[in-house]
């Protein structure tokens, strides 16, 4: 689906070096959020954080109690304090250890990609597949925390900035490599790409069949990235 083509291998070195930059600072950004000083004290929050998805994922965040989190991690409820001041701590600081684990995964995936279209697949894709792994936290994250409008108040907008980046960081590339035309308004394209692929998680993976997801994406996919080339859809 190429309108024109970079040949010069200069160019495209320089594409590589500045597109392996970006996405390393993205990985390494919500890596160190994730990191704790002591071992025992990064399990026992993790455990902690596991509890908190599943409870929030069946009783939302409002209905969730501090004791609820407790009772599901099998520790006193004082325990938690030693790690968050409250459920909305909780809650808002959740994003950035499932975020941190994604972008390191799509790095990895995307590793001996150079087709910018293969990047920008794999991303869309694997955003399905990752809800289709871990449905609770897909439950959480959809259904509670994206949807409120506290989020840019807290460290869940800067993930999900991070998140829609990536994207409108690859439609740049793309048009930098000749593989689709510029696009008159990438940042509306990067929201239809973003809505589309969260409508195929929450109408999919949490009210309708999750077995089903995965080839819901692969079939709207590439209709979707089609719209980065209308005129040239091949």
């Amino acid at each position: 689906m190429s309108s024109k083509n970079v040949h010069d291998p200069l160019s495209e070195a320089l594409l590589d070096s500045e597109w392996q930059e970006f996405l390393s600072a993205t990985v390494n950004r919500w890596t160190g959020e994730s990191d704790f000083k002591q071992q025992r004290s990064k399990l026992r929050e993790k455990e902690i954080q596991d509890a908190a998805v599943r409870v929030f994922a069946r009783n939302g965040i409002s209905k969730s109690r501090i004791k609820d989190i407790a009772a599901e991690a099998g520790i006193a409820n004082s325990a938690i304090y030693d790690y968050f001041t409250s459920k909305e701590d909780i809650a808002y600081k959740l994003p950035a250890a499932f975020f941190s684990d994604f972008f390191y995964e799509y790095a990895e995936r995307v590793k001996n990609s150079k087709s910018t279209y293969e990047k920008l697949y794999t991303y869309l894709w694997l955003a399905v597949d990752y809800a289709r792994r871990h449905p609770q936290w897909a439950r959480f994250l959809y259904l509670e925390i994206w949807p409120s409008v506290l989020i840019e108040e807290t460290n869940v907008g800067r993930c999900i900035d991070d998140y829609s980046r990536v994207i409108h960081y690859l439609i740049h590339e793309g048009e930098k490599r000749g593989e689709w035309p510029t696009a008159e308004n990438p940042y509306e394209l990067t929201a239809i790409l973003i809505g589309s692929v969260n409508q195929i998680i929450i109408t999919r993976a949490l009210y309708l069949k999750p077995r089903h997801i995965m080839k819901a994406a692969e079939s709207m996919l590439p209709k979707l990235l089609n719209m980065l080339n209308p005129h040239n859809p091949g």
